[in-house]
């Protein structure tokens, strides 16, 4: 397996696209606009690539100096596999290199023991997200 950083021209950043769609926003009508974030654009995103297919994906964004870790998807017969370890150890090895002084998140409920193995902490209250309305976590480092 690959794992690579992409911008918006390359071939797979459709099939990034593709997947977040179908794991986070699938049957929405404005899914495609839901993706187009004010970060999108501005982002760098990683690609993890298995047999020329897009298994794992990821995004960083950059805020004041701050940055913004979002999008983690991973194809769910490759979930439990180490992918997503290794695109957020690869997006903070990033965030190392441009000297940022803090990382966030927002974790899904479901997601908080993940990140917390990666120094991640949780802090104001769980909430409702207003795109997928699924229970989230503020997360820093």
């Amino acid at each position: 397996m690959d794992f690579i950083f992409i911008d918006k021209n390359s071939e797979y950043y459709k099939r990034a696209v593709d997947l977040r769609i179908s794991l986070f926003f699938s049957g929405m009508d404005n899914a495609k606009e839901l993706i187009n974030d004010t970060y999108e654009n501005k982002s760098q995103h990683i690609v993890c690539i298995n047999d020329k297919e897009v298994v794992g994906t990821g995004r960083l964004s950059i805020e004041k100096n701050q940055g913004i870790i979002s999008q983690m998807a991973i194809k769910k017969e490759f979930q439990e596999k180490g992918i997503g370890s290794k695109i957020l150890s690869k997006l903070l090895d990033e965030c190392s290199r441009l000297e940022l002084d803090r990382i966030r998140l927002s974790a899904r409920k479901t997601a908080i023991d993940f990140y917390t193995k990666f120094g991640f902490q949780e802090y104001g209250d769980y909430y409702e997200s207003e795109k997928t309305r699924v229970i989230h976590q503020n997360m820093s480092k």
